[in-house]
């Protein structure tokens, strides 16, 4: 055990909090060089205090802050990103359901029209 104390010796732990995105967690991993550690520590949660395992990122103790400094743009970035729901409204636009004409008209476009139901746009 001792010698498993020396080998952690000048490295800092960084715990993650829960609900930080995957794509952040790789960013910091890949852009910072730290390493990736699953850990035991008393989480709080609702006034209960559990030991659970957690996700540290583990390194130096400057490249530990810059990632916790790091960590929290990046997350302020990612939750921009998720306001603006570009990929949403794609979607949305793709999927919208279409009103009786539209419905018509792609029925008498397409080659099998006749396996469309007019009144759904679905196939028969």
């Amino acid at each position: 055990m001792e010698s498993g104390k020396k080998d952690l010796e000048g490295l800092y732990d960084l715990a993650i909090p829960p609900g930080i995105p995957v794509s952040v967690i790789r960013e910091l991993v890949e852009k910072f060089e730290v390493d990736l550690v699953k850990r035991r520590a008393r989480v709080d949660v609702i006034g209960e205090v559990d030991e659970r395992e957690i996700l540290v990122l583990r390194g130096d103790l400057d490249t530990i802050k810059q990632a916790e400094k790091y960590m929290f743009e990046a997350l302020d970035r990612k939750l921009e990103e998720w306001k603006r729901d570009e990929r949403g409204e794609k979607y949305r636009k793709m999927y919208k359901p279409l009103s009786k004409e539209e419905r018509e008209k792609k029925a008498a476009e397409d080659v099998g029209g006749s396996a469309l139901d007019s009144s759904t746009g679905m196939m028969r």
